[in-house]
């Protein structure tokens, strides 16, 4: 039975979950099995990293959607997450969660131009901006990144990073996994391709009981949007928008003070989170990012 003393994590009762469909009194999405699970059972985390270890796939709630954690370094990982999610994803790289202070290292900062050179060169990119968006870049020569955590496009090698650590729960097991010797924490969105991104934990269990995963949640309200992280891309070219996600355009424009082409981003499935009007004005980059955090994620505690 899952501890519930922490105060961020609590166990839910079934009926507040699934009213009139399952017969027992509570349940926590395991290893194994179908009860809701904390964050804050070791035990739990435990057997989640083993599962990842061997090359297994597990279920997670990333605060604003759920999602997919894999080991990178399995050369099977791309035709387990292939078999979950359909044919139709084909081989696509997965995004690569970044250990603390790392993120920068896994960029090719040499090949960008300076004025998407001096992004990364700011304390609150790596610390505050990567915590709320998903950074698309040319992937480090020097950095033996495995072959399919990268894309090839037009002769460039590209990587996509994240910085987990300021997602509630999410960041608990990523932690575990980077500690029990999980090097190239690796994710995805949990859906089929082509369909909207999980948000609600009743079809991410219905999911995890078709694919048989083990699913850890988070049950507390942590969030102020619902689903994917943008997709900022860092181009020798400039700065563009892969992928609109949880902040909007206009939001991260005035945070990073830069414009960003966006002229080809996908669309999203899901609205932005709402920002009061006038908050981010005047604010420099540094503020502006940790503003934008604070509302993300209300328990968000500033480095």
């Amino acid at each position: 039975m899952p501890r519930t003393g922490h105060p961020l994590f609590r166990v839910f009762p079934v009926s507040c979950v699934f009213p009139a469909r399952v017969d027992s009194d509570m349940i926590v999405v395991g290893v194994g099995r179908m009860e809701i699970c904390s964050y804050d059972d070791t035990e739990a985390l435990s057997e989640a990293v083993d599962v990842i270890r061997a090359g297994g796939v597990v279920g997670t709630h990333f605060g604003t959607v759920f999602g997919l954690l894999v080991d990178g370094s399995h050369a099977g990982v791309a035709d387990e997450i292939m078999s979950i999610k359909g044919a139709a994803r084909g081989h696509k790289p997965l995004a690569v969660a970044a250990r603390p202070g790392r993120l920068v290292e896994l960029i090719d900062v040499a090949s960008l131009p300076h004025e998407v050179r001096r992004l990364t060169e700011e304390p609150w990119f790596a610390d505050r901006l990567a915590g709320m968006v998903a950074v698309r870049a040319p992937a480090a020569p020097q950095v033996a990144i495995p072959e399919h955590l990268v894309s090839e496009v037009d002769g460039r090698r590209w990587v996509q990073v994240f910085d987990p650590l300021r997602m509630p729960g999410a960041s608990e097991l990523i932690a575990a996994m980077w500690a029990g010797g999980v090097d190239w924490v690796a994710g995805t969105s949990m859906n089929e391709s082509g369909r909207p991104e999980i948000v609600d934990l009743e079809e991410a269990v219905d999911f995890g009981e078709r694919h048989k995963l083990p699913l850890l949640f988070q049950p507390a309200a942590m969030h102020e949007a619902s689903g994917s992280l943008p997709i900022l891309e860092l181009n020798p070219d400039g700065l563009r928008l892969d992928r609109h996600g949880i902040i909007a355009l206009a939001d991260l424009e005035a945070a990073i003070g830069a414009p960003i082409d966006a002229s080809d981003a996908i669309p999203a499935h899901f609205p932005p989170m709402a920002v009061p009007p006038g908050l981010l004005e005047g604010l420099d980059p540094e503020a502006a990012t940790a503003e934008l955090l604070r509302l993300l994620y209300p328990l968000y505690r500033p480095a």
